[in-house]
């Protein structure tokens, strides 16, 4: 099948309509002889020519030529259900910024057969972001790639991480309105920004729950930085390392108990945690590394807190 770009339109009633879109330029002024030409749909309106007059969503075709990634949602529907197929096709990606600083849009539930959420998928601009509404997201089992700042600054209010999911990109859901959150042992590849660092959650400031499932060996560096309602954190064990400012910031923070796996402790992963009081590490761990500053700027730790990490070679300042 050559590749093309193909549009569909769901219909209030449910049915589908689909249409090609011609791959050059052209605008609501073309007359009726050109888009006729062109083989174009008539707008029935009057108002001149568009192929993607009726589409909602825009797609191409994948390299193989058995599924097709959405490039671009142009409809206005408030809750949108993307197509498990279009033209016979099934819907295999939610391509780069195919929903990016859409303003209408309130919830999405994505089909099965979905693998991957593209770059800046759903996301939207600083300055932007005071328009989202998109509270609401259903990721289906199967989608094994969540890519850098797909859902960034978009109101969520909850989501849920698929257990296939492998792959989280740097500041996924960064400055989102997500209260909890687990993270699926399946995750091997948590993609970095240029400086090095996660930030998949940075800045959630209504975050207040987090829970990590058995498998995941090492935390990236400011994954929850700056989630300022952030009360409770479930280690599992088997984590090894945490790194640099991964819970940087995160001032709501009053305990945390290390798994017995725990073995690195990266610069400022818990630096102004100011209400943190107990930190809690089992026996049998004799030595962590610490980075500088891992636990800087937090006045309120128990005595019985720092004298646990000093013990364990910490020696940087509260």
């Amino acid at each position: 099948m050559n590749k093309e770009v193909l549009t569909t339109l769901i219909t209030a009633s449910g049915r589908h309509e689909w249409q090609p879109v011609v791959p050059w330029k052209y605008n609501d002024s073309m007359d009726a002889a050109a888009g006729q030409s062109a083989g174009l749909p008539g707008n029935p309106d009057g108002h001149g020519y568009r192929a993607e007059w009726k589409a909602d969503f825009m797609v191409e075709v994948t390299a193989d030529g058995d599924g097709v990634i959405i490039t671009r949602y142009t409809g206005t529907a408030a809750a949108v259900h993307i197509p498990s197929a279009i033209q016979g096709l099934p819907v295999r990606e939610i391509g780069d910024r195919a929903f990016f600083d859409n303003h209408t849009v309130t919830g999405v539930v994505i089909p099965d057969g979905v693998t991957r959420i593209g770059v800046e998928a759903f996301a939207c601009t600083d300055r932007g972001k005071s328009k989202m509404k998109l509270s609401s997201v259903t990721i289906p089992e199967g989608v094994t790639e969540i890519d850098n700042e797909a859902f960034q600054n978009c109101p969520l209010t909850a989501v849920t991480l698929p257990r296939s999911l492998t792959t989280l990109g740097h500041s996924a859901f960064r400055d989102t309105g997500i209260t909890a959150v687990t993270i699926p042992s399946g995750i091997t590849n948590f993609l970095l920004n240029p400086y090095g660092i996660s930030g998949a959650f940075y800045e959630c400031t209504k975050l207040k729950t987090v829970t990590m499932l058995e498998g995941i060996k090492d935390l990236p560096g400011t994954m929850f930085s700056g989630c300022t309602a952030l009360t409770t954190v479930i280690f599992p064990e088997g984590v090894g390392t945490i790194d640099a400012g991964a819970f940087y910031g995160c001032t709501a923070l009053t305990a945390v108990a290390l798994p017995a796996s725990i073995r690195r402790i990266d610069e400022q992963v818990f630096s102004g945690c100011e209400n943190l009081v107990t930190v809690t590490i089992p026996e049998p761990v004799e030595t962590i590394r610490f980075g500088d500053n891992a636990f800087a700027r937090c006045p309120k730790l128990s005595a019985a807190s720092q004298t646990a990490i000093r013990k364990r070679g910490y020696m940087g300042e509260f």
